[in-house]
């Protein structure tokens, strides 16, 4: 079978086992190697065990007794996802993936670190693939957080934590393209927490420094869709809020404040779609007392 993975990132190399491709972490290939992901039992096993997470389920695995890896499972979204679940035509979706991910990391962007790329073969063109990932320890989902953090200061810091960190992926070049409040996480450490940016399957690298005001607007209008979605704004997000998140992610920086207000108009009428598309779903979906059906 020819190379369908060509060149890899620096730090790893790439085995194959049968028909499967596993591009691994230099450092950890033989620990990686041990759990077998190249073995079809040993894949859907794992998969049917794991607690479900967005599109599907993501299991979590001990390499050793300090490192575990996140597994998550290629698989289409949309109204088409049910049809073309987990087939990709070729394997560009999880090396680019891999690609992205490791060039944010060498720029010290916050993102986790990719450990594994796992391909193989259905049929014809299609292919499968699956990407672990660096399990951080004791993370939490920041729509979670959000929700949960009664406190108006310690919320408003935290969200200016956030807004440093999608500056640092931003500067690092990496435009998302479904940041959204449950793909960032809030990882606690020794010295206080960490903002990590999760699920880059989408995301495009433009290299340092190469990313525009409008795709950078594209986020951030992304992110603050998913607070109007998840009813967060207004009641834990409201102006005030959104006012120190500009403030921490421009950094004084006049001209790029400029600049993405510039993008706001268009902005706010992606935000009014949205905000009429969610009450008529609400309305549609949620009970009369639910805080989120629309007065």
């Amino acid at each position: 079978m020819r190379d369908p993975i060509g060149e890899v990132p620096p730090g790893y190399v790439v085995h194959r086992v049968a028909d499967v491709w596993l591009i691994l972490d230099r450092n950890e290939t033989p620990d990686l190697m041990r759990l077998r992901l190249a073995d079809p039992a040993v894949r859907k096993t794992l998969f049917a065990r794991g607690p479900r997470r967005g599109r599907g389920t993501t299991p979590s695995v001990a390499l050793r007794h300090d490192l575990r890896v996140v597994l998550r499972r290629y698989r289409h979204g949309g109204l088409l996802g049910w049809l073309t679940g987990s087939l990709y035509v070729g394997t560009s979706r999880a090396a680019e993936e891999l690609s992205v991910t490791a060039a944010a990391e060498a720029l010290d962007a916050p993102v986790p670190h990719a450990l594994c790329v796992v391909l193989w073969p259905v049929f014809g063109p299609f292919w499968s693939a699956m990407i672990g990932t660096r399990e951080e320890p004791n993370a939490s989902e920041l729509l979670g957080v959000l929700h949960s953090l009664k406190d108006v200061k310690a919320r408003r810091i935290l969200i200016a934590e956030v807004a440093d960190a999608v500056r640092r992926l931003h500067d690092a070049g990496v435009d998302h393209r479904d940041l959204q409040l449950r793909n960032l996480l809030v990882v606690p450490n020794s010295g206080g927490r960490r903002i990590v940016a999760v699920d880059l399957d989408k995301a495009v690298f433009h290299g340092s420094g190469g990313l525009s005001s409008s795709v950078r607007a594209n986020n951030l209008g992304r992110l603050h869709r998913s607070a109007v979605k998840n009813g967060l704004a207004g009641s834990r997000i409201g102006p005030r809020e959104l006012a120190i998140f500009a403030s921490a992610y421009t950094r004084g920086d006049r001209e790029l404040r400029a600049e993405l207000r510039g993008w706001t108009r268009r902005e706010r009428i992606k935000l009014a779609l949205h905000q009429l598309r969610y009450r008529f779903s609400s309305s549609l979906t949620q009970p009369a007392d639910s805080p989120l059906r629309p007065a």
